[in-house]
């Protein structure tokens, strides 16, 4: 999941022990239309959550 730095504190509260990663110029963040400023995933595999999984997870949690 690449995340920009307004995302950031917000996913790393909600992800368990995530590793991040400097993100390559020119990357969206999963979540908006900002540059992204890392990537956060787990090592056994990559976590790619779209803006529709990203809403979906929101309303659940209201």
């Amino acid at each position: 999941m690449w995340v920009c730095s307004t995302h950031m504190k917000e996913v790393l509260t909600r992800l368990d022990l995530p590793h991040i990663r400097k993100a390559p110029y020119k990357i969206k963040c999963s979540l908006c239309e900002k540059s992204a400023s890392a990537k956060v995933y787990y090592t056994h595999q990559t976590y790619k959550a779209t803006k529709n999984q990203y809403m979906n997870f929101q309303e659940k949690l209201s």
